[in-house]
């Protein structure tokens, strides 16, 4: 025992052993280097704190865009309301109320909008009033309403209007004429095609091509042909001259200058019928 002390003694004079005081020293220096982080790790830890906040505002900005993904569509536009309009009314069952139904349901943009649809909703409501045979589909050659409406409503002259019906004639056998074979005579009658056709030459330097916007002036003088009252009115003209050549190029053959000026015609006849 006392040999070690003197060991003990000896060392801590010569500096090998450290002290008490040395140890309790060291042991909190050690304490202290591991407790704390040191630069690097400060470092680390505020990159890992500063990606865990992108992440989260990441988040909170995809949550903000899915609320804003999540608000309702807006309405319809109107074009889109009013071919709904008319689709919903040609699908109604016809009435022998004569036009005063298509007067109603009917105005000038959907016309405008879907001309087929516009007629089978005119044509059809003023079918189904001549009479027999009407509520079925079809009617007789011979009957009046039906050939007083087409004379009234059409180019097409009171004389030829037999040999115009003959042709419209069903393969049954039957002399009848079906709603359908009585809307396509009025579209194909809309306008007189030697009309159209004088009017072209008129405006052609070669015979064959118009440019457009000659083609545009030529409806505009050509529509003072068509007869009848201008139920069309002149602020309303450009409109249908629009819709009519809405597939139209730089120029215009024989063919596209006569299917403007049938569709020109077909709008105006289904104005003034229904008063759109």
């Amino acid at each position: 025992f006392f040999c070690s002390d003197r060991r003990h003694q000896i060392s801590t004079r010569l500096g090998y052993w450290p002290g008490p005081a040395v140890r309790s020293s060291q042991h909190s220096t050690m304490g202290n280097t591991c407790c704390t982080p040191g630069a690097e790790d400060a470092e680390a830890n505020g990159m890992a704190n500063g990606a865990a906040g992108a992440a989260k505002q990441q988040n909170n900005s995809m949550s903000k865009t899915a609320e804003t993904r999540s608000v309702p569509a807006t309405a319809a536009p109107p074009a889109a309301k009013a071919k709904a309009a008319l689709a919903g009314a040609v699908q109604q069952p016809l009435s022998p109320a004569g036009g005063s139904r298509a007067a109603g349901a009917l105005d000038f943009q959907m016309v405008l909008l879907d001309l087929d649809q516009a007629e089978q909703l005119a044509y059809g409501t003023a079918f189904a009033a001549f009479g027999s045979g009407a509520e079925s589909g079809s009617v007789q050659l011979d009957c009046q309403p039906l050939r007083d409406f087409v004379a009234a409503n059409s180019a097409c002259p009171y004389e030829e209007l037999d040999v115009e019906l003959l042709r419209r004639v069903g393969q049954d056998g039957e002399m009848k004429i079906t709603l359908a074979a009585f809307i396509q005579m009025l579209r194909d009658n809309a306008v007189a095609e030697g009309k159209v056709l004088e009017r072209f030459l008129g405006l052609s330097s070669n015979g064959e091509t118009i440019d457009s916007q000659e083609c545009r002036s030529g409806l505009l003088m050509f529509k003072d042909e068509l007869g009848g009252p201008d139920s069309v009115g002149e602020g309303r003209w450009e409109q249908v001259f629009d819709v009519a050549m809405s597939d139209a190029g730089a120029v215009v053959s024989m063919e596209a200058w006569t299917g403007y000026c049938k569709t020109v015609a077909r709008i105006a006849r289904v104005v003034h019928m229904t008063k759109a």
